[in-house]
């Protein structure tokens, strides 16, 4: 009897504008691969074309913004930019990317990797609630969160929501309705901000060390770019 053939590994997605992407993002890319182990098969980091919930001033164009997430990816094979949201019109939802994924990939089960304060805000956004029939969510705790205020927003949002056993060591789990699950994964978040890159960036501050050295090659590159946008913003007083 021929055994049943194993699922493909699933895939972590891990969206934002990248305005620029910083130290954060990667550390979190690299800490959710590793706790999700042999359960995906790489991240994929995929910048926003338009944000929903952030005003459009100060962005940098998505094709720049891209080329850093895609540069910073370079010596990591699990790590890949993902481009699609620059392929559709109006705002960036998130459950319209992950249909898409679901569209591509069936088989493949999704993991969506978000920050604490965003999962308790989840019924803002676009069909927030209805997200788990598409995917699970990794939730990174942020400004102090604890498990149980990840599992109070929890049961917040879903009142139909329930504990389980950890899936991912030492993480707390909550079986969500529509099938998907929410782990959080109770990692260190570095406090690197985008916001505060750009301000120390128009000031002529160094920051090394804050952006990967690929992405700030391209930041250089196009200094005059950069500084055009970030200046809308009114970044620096």
């Amino acid at each position: 009897m021929t055994e049943a053939a194993s699922p493909p590994p699933g895939r972590a997605i891990l969206g934002g504008s990248f305005n620029p992407p910083h130290v954060g993002h990667l550390r979190l890319a690299i800490e959710a691969r590793e706790a999700l182990g042999d359960l995906v098969q790489g991240v994929d980091m995929v910048p926003c074309a338009v944000p929903p919930h952030k005003a459009q001033r100060g962005m940098l164009p998505f094709d720049l913004r891209a080329d850093m997430v895609e540069a910073c990816a370079q010596g990591l094979p699990w790590l890949r930019c993902n481009r699609m949201e620059a392929q559709r019109q109006g705002p960036s939802y998130t459950w319209d990317t992950l249909c898409a994924y679901r569209e591509a990939e069936p088989d493949t089960d999704l993991y969506f990797i978000l920050g604490s304060p965003d999962f308790a805000l989840l019924s803002t956004w676009h069909k927030g609630l209805d997200l788990p029939r598409l995917s699970s969510f990794v939730v990174v705790p942020r400004k102090g969160h604890t498990s149980a205020d990840f599992i109070t927003a929890a049961k917040t949002l879903w009142p139909d929501a329930a504990e389980r056993a950890p899936l991912l060591s030492a993480c707390p789990c909550m079986t969500l309705p529509g099938g998907g699950l929410a782990h959080f994964l109770s990692v260190p978040w570095l406090a690197v901000s985008a916001s505060r890159v750009r301000q120390l960036w128009l000031t002529g501050r160094n920051v090394d060390f804050l952006v990967p050295d690929a992405a700030l090659q391209i930041l250089r590159n196009n200094a005059q770019t950069v500084r055009h946008h970030w200046l809308e913003d009114g970044a620096v007083c």
